[in-house]
């Protein structure tokens, strides 16, 4: 028989600490993945903005505050000292594009702006990719989430030029020539109009 006070007590841990705990140790692109799971794992990692919407809260049947566990993650991610850190965190940011997750993309490309997070030419090349996807995809709330905070007019020291935007607009102006059908006439202007504001 053990002695009494010989067991390790039990320390309830919050599910939020466990999962920052947990995800911090795996690559960025798993993080996508787990908000494919389920709206517990959506409100669990992404910012109370985007996880408020009313969908989200159906779903859940209830309304919880979001962790916000992206934006942590995010800055535990960094600096990004190796090629494949580079790559793999360009793959999130892409993700986030391809699925329309403005909330976690403005998370994503946040730390991007600071020299101590990535070199100069991988931020402003993937933040200028983002864009180019966006628009491409036919996504002006995403188009305008980028250019909020890296476009010309945005106070980040890292800021995309008004060319980049005339080459967003030609990419997907391009793209609408080859799969016409793939973007709606209606989002194909939305993206124009968000485009052609900083051109």
């Amino acid at each position: 028989m053990e002695p009494a006070g010989s067991q390790a007590p039990w320390l309830a841990l919050h599910d939020a600490t466990a999962a920052f705990l947990i995800l911090r140790l795996l690559p960025p692109r798993t993080w996508w993945q787990l908000r494919a799971l389920s709206a517990e794992w959506r409100l669990l990692l992404d910012d109370a903005g985007n996880c408020m919407e009313r969908s989200c809260r159906e779903m859940v049947g209830e309304f919880r505050p979001a962790c916000c566990l992206v934006k942590l993650l995010v800055e535990a991610a960094g600096p990004l000292k190796t090629a494949n850190e580079e790559v793999d965190f360009a793959g999130c940011v892409y993700r986030a594009v391809h699925h329309g997750s403005v909330g976690p993309l403005q998370q994503l490309l946040r730390p991007l702006a600071a020299e101590s997070f990535a070199r100069r030419a991988f931020a402003l090349g993937v933040i200028r990719e983002a864009l180019v996807q966006a628009a491409v995809a036919g996504d002006a709330a995403t188009c305008h989430a980028v250019l909020q905070q890296h476009g010309p007019r945005s106070a980040a020291a890292r800021r995309l030029q008004s060319g980049d935007a005339a080459m967003a607009l030609k990419a997907a102006a391009d793209w609408h020539l080859m799969s016409p059908d793939d973007v709606s006439d209606l989002r194909r202007k939305a993206v124009d109009e968000v485009l052609k504001a900083v051109c």
